[in-house]
């Protein structure tokens, strides 16, 4: 029986290193200590970075969901004061 010699990466190599990145990346942001809101934030920005603009758009439409939540929980129990 004679061993299978492999040359370069398999697509499998490829996905499982890109995979194990993304999570360095998420571990790097969870370590440098950011809050709930602020990944919230990233999650958004990082949606307008995607090239396919369906995905884009539904993970856009998701965070104004999220925004829109958090803000009307904000002006439910914040009031103005206004300088006269």
């Amino acid at each position: 029986m004679s061993k299978v010699k492999k040359y370069g990466e398999t697509n499998t190599d490829k996905w499982v290193k890109e995979m194990s990145r993304s999570r360095d990346i998420v571990a790097e942001i969870l370590n440098f200590g950011a809050s709930q809101t602020q990944i919230n934030q990233i999650i958004g920005l990082l949606a307008l970075e995607i090239e396919n603009r369906e995905h884009m758009m539904a993970y856009r439409n998701a965070f104004k969901i999220s925004q829109s939540e958090k803000i009307e929980g904000i002006q439910s129990t914040s009031k103005i004061i206004l300088d006269s």
